[in-house]
């Protein structure tokens, strides 16, 4: 017995050595292309204004403010909303009622809440002077069976809109508008 566990420990171990990192800081394909969606340069050299304006959009959003560092160029905010809409929760159930009898229906899945989170960080650009704001927004999702799922959010126009809304907001701030 005694020799059966010695051989299975050591078994286990020369194993665990033999793990490749070759591809461990290897960046996925699509890497650049959401890099580019997620980050915009702003010609100006006052990062705190950055910052605060950055922090207004946000709250005008619907967006709470959770942690701010100003000293390391870094916004985290979050905002809670329903996740389905009465049209998806009236599918989900239909569709599981036909499938499994109206008890079945009982039990239909649908997403019920989610919280939308975004970490936003500054950086000096030495290249061209300025700043770069790199925004990253993600949501968590909790279904009808308080299940929880976390997803990436890749949609280009909610970016769009966010930087569009920075720059009216940097362009008022700095003419005094």
């Amino acid at each position: 017995m005694l020799k059966k566990f010695c051989f299975s420990v050591v078994t286990a171990v020369l194993l665990t050595g033999c793990t490749s990192y070759k591809d461990y800081y290897k960046l996925d394909e699509q890497y650049l292309q959401r890099r580019q969606l997620e980050t915009k340069q702003f010609d100006t050299n006052d990062e705190e204004r950055m910052l605060t304006a950055a922090a207004q959009v946000l709250q005008d959003l619907g967006f709470s403010i959770d942690e701010s560092e100003t000293r390391l160029g870094i916004i985290t905010a979050s905002k809670s909303a329903e996740a389905s809409t009465f049209a998806e929760k009236a599918g989900s159930v239909l569709l599981y009622g036909v499938m499994f009898g109206l008890v079945g229906a009982m039990n239909a899945d649908y997403d019920t809440e989610q919280k939308i989170c975004v970490t936003l960080l500054t950086m000096k650009n030495m290249a061209r002077g300025g700043y770069n704001v790199r925004a990253r927004f993600a949501r968590t999702i909790w279904n009808s069976k308080k299940e929880v799922r976390i997803e990436k959010i890749d949609d280009a126009e909610i970016y769009k809109g966010f930087f569009d809304k920075l720059s009216q907001s940097l362009f008022l701030t700095a003419n005094d508008l």
